[in-house]
């Protein structure tokens, strides 16, 4: 599993979201499309697992989320888009930083990893 200080190096490195959000996209319809019971079931579940059984997020969680944010919106515009990357790495870093190991969280991670914006 990758550590928080290198996901956070992924996202100032100006790469790694630049592949993923500066793309011709209706961002709207994909965060839309997150909204399926299936996406959505998933990702709550994984959420809940990983608050009731992890501590509460720590600086540099806090920190990946915040960059993560700024990052998205600035490459976007979106906010929305940027709360839902800040909510999505921010999930992936806890469970990672707790060696927690879900399937869907592995999943989210390897979808951005690819250049693609989970939906």
């Amino acid at each position: 599993m990758i550590t928080t200080s290198e996901i956070l190096s992924r996202i100032n490195d100006g790469v790694f979201l630049e592949l993923v959000f500066k793309k011709n996209t209706d961002w709207d319809a994909e965060l839309d499309s997150r909204d399926s019971i299936e996406f959505d079931s998933a990702w709550s579940a994984s959420y809940e697992k990983i608050t009731s059984s992890c501590p509460p997020e720590d600086v540099s969680i806090k920190e990946i989320r915040e960059s993560a944010f700024k990052k998205v919106y600035q490459i976007t515009k979106n906010s929305d888009l940027a709360g839902y990357v800040s909510d999505d790495l921010g999930l992936i870093a806890q469970a990672f930083k707790n060696e927690v190991d879900i399937d869907f969280i592995n999943n989210l991670w390897k979808t951005y990893m690819q250049g693609s914006f989970p939906s």
